[in-house]
């Protein structure tokens, strides 16, 4: 055998197994990189599965205060009604207190002071002998009959 075939040969079968070492290798750090990209991914589908669901309590909580924000403006709108009207009503008691104030400083009509004039009333002797005929006797009792009296 020629020598350099042999070395040939040798340098062949080294070079072919340096290849398939080589290969192999390559192969085996693909399938550790494709193994972390894997739990990567997982990571990455858990936390959009996380954001999905935040976004959605986000949705649910905005809505929420959308309602809320609806009642309480129709909540405003009712106080503000209520207070104009009571307002209105408390300007109307004003006007009406002034016209009573103004009505009782005025003097009384002679003609409507005659009228109503009871010497009870008018006359001082009067209105005390008056006081004299007020009963002094105790209100007779619930279980005693109107004949007692």
């Amino acid at each position: 055998m020629n020598p350099f075939a042999v070395a040939v040969g040798g340098l062949v079968v080294v070079c072919s197994l340096w290849v398939a070492d080589h290969s192999y290798q390559v192969k085996e750090q693909a399938i550790q990189a494709n193994a972390g990209f894997v739990e990567q991914n997982a990571a990455l589908v858990s936390h959009a599965n996380e954001l999905a669901v935040a976004l959605r309590d986000q949705a649910a909580v905005r809505a929420v205060l959308g309602d809320m924000s609806t009642r309480l403006n129709q909540t405003q709108s009712t106080l503000a009604g209520q207070t104009a009207q009571l307002n209105r009503s408390l300007a109307e008691l004003k006007r009406t207190d002034e016209q009573i104030t103004a009505y009782l400083a005025a003097p009384i009509p002679r003609a409507l002071g005659v009228r109503y004039a009871r010497t009870e009333t008018t006359d001082p002797v009067e209105y005390r002998g008056a006081a004299i005929g007020v009963r002094v006797d105790p209100v007779p009792s619930a279980g005693a009959s109107g004949a007692d009296r």
